[in-house]
């Protein structure tokens, strides 16, 4: 009786109740945690927008929007709304990243990190991520060459190379060299069982009391392997760190923070040791991620069109007379490429879904409508239909 009672009163009486969306995902979030732990929940939700609109209810208290405004509005508009909870994953080391980082914490994180982003930074350090480029090439070709029809899992190549490429510049030397070493190295897998898993505890963490039982089983199957993780990144970091200040040999993201760590972590602008570990790895694990994504979606939406492929081909040989040519700072303003590169961050983001945000208490206006408090609302950057031209 009770679950009926619910039933109704989130169909017809819940502050949610007008807003569009499948009847169960209004009154259960199991459709929600199933479709999030299967791993096709963007996909699904692009699904959902192509039926029932711009603003769609995914749960008893939660909806996604796609209109454009709503971004500034969830995200930017002051003041700025709480991050949800249930979606941040507790760090190991009780130090806060600058996903789960909030208010003036968040502020003097960002403020310590983005030194190493400027476009000084970027600049110098080039001749990094030039060399994995050259890596990657060279790992393609024997790649090509063992092949019987010279197909190659490009997927995996970009995966390899992100990860040399964004470890190298987090901790100050690559992790695993997976583009030297011609076999298959699976261990990159295992390194990012931090994702797998945060993305799991944090889905069962809104079904208690099965979220302690699960959690413990989680925690306890994965448990060495983000051990052995945080461990690599703890030997870089501190390896690094030692070498002191690298200027005219080597430029990385820790450049700007060598000799300025503050353990107090009251100054503004600085970050702790325990708080430059966490982020270091958390931003690897983000990174790599998505660079592998826009890249490997970039070539099949290239390669599904071979006249957008030639194109672009056309344009980057008539603009290079040889490999040594071709740097971070050269390829920089090539139109098509460019062009390209915006496309497939349009049509397929490679973080389709923003982090939710809470309503306070009162409402908040998005797109001049009244959303209630106590409700989750966040942005759907994946937007399916392609333009012309």
């Amino acid at each position: 009786m009770y679950g009926l009672v619910s039933a109704a009163y989130l169909l017809l009486f819940h502050p949610l109740a007008k807003y569009p969306g499948p009847r169960w995902w209004a009154v259960s979030r199991i459709p929600w945690a199933y479709h999030i732990i299967k791993g096709d929940f963007w996909s699904v939700l692009d699904h959902l927008h192509e039926k029932y609109g711009s603003v769609v209810r995914i749960a008893p208290d939660e909806l996604t929007t796609i209109q454009l405004e709503a971004w500034k509005d969830i995200y930017v508009a002051k003041p700025v709304l709480a991050k949800d909870p249930y979606s941040l994953t507790p760090p190991l080391n009780d130090a806060h990243s600058l996903f789960t980082a909030e208010g003036e914490t968040h502020r003097r994180l960002r403020g310590a990190l983005v030194n190493g982003f400027s476009d000084k930074s970027l600049r110098d350090q080039a001749p990094i991520v030039e060399s994995y480029g050259n890596q990657l090439i060279a790992r393609l070709r024997r790649e090509a060459a063992k092949s019987a029809d010279g197909t190659v899992n490009i997927q995996r190549m970009y995966g390899y190379a992100t990860f040399d490429t964004v470890t190298d510049l987090s901790f100050g030397e690559a992790l695993l060299n997976t583009l030297e070493d011609d076999s298959d190295n699976d261990e990159i897998q295992a390194f990012f069982l931090h994702a797998k898993f945060s993305t799991i505890r944090n889905c069962l963490s809104r079904f208690s009391p099965l979220d302690i039982f699960l959690g413990l089983f989680l925690l306890g199957v994965t448990r060495k392997t983000r051990e052995r993780n945080w461990r690599l990144t703890t030997e870089k970091i501190n390896r690094r760190l030692a070498r002191g200040d690298l200027t005219g040999v080597r430029s990385d993201l820790l450049t700007p923070l060598v000799g300025k760590l503050d353990e107090k972590g009251e100054a503004k602008r600085s970050i702790t040791k325990a708080e430059l570990t966490t982020n270091q790895l958390a931003f690897v694990i983000a990174d790599c991620q998505l660079t592998t994504v826009a890249l490997a979606t970039a070539t099949y939406l290239l390669l599904r069109d071979p006249s957008k492929w030639q194109r672009l081909s056309e344009e980057i040989r008539g603009s290079f007379t040889s490999d040594g040519d071709i740097t971070v700072q050269s390829t920089l303003g090539i139109p098509y490429l460019e062009a390209v590169i915006n496309e497939t961050m349009r049509f397929r983001h490679p973080t389709p879904i923003s982090l939710p945000r809470c309503i306070p208490r009162g409402g908040r206006s998005v797109e001049g409508q009244l959303i209630p408090g106590k409700v989750r609302a966040y942005f759907l950057s994946a937007v399916p239909l392609p333009l012309q031209n």
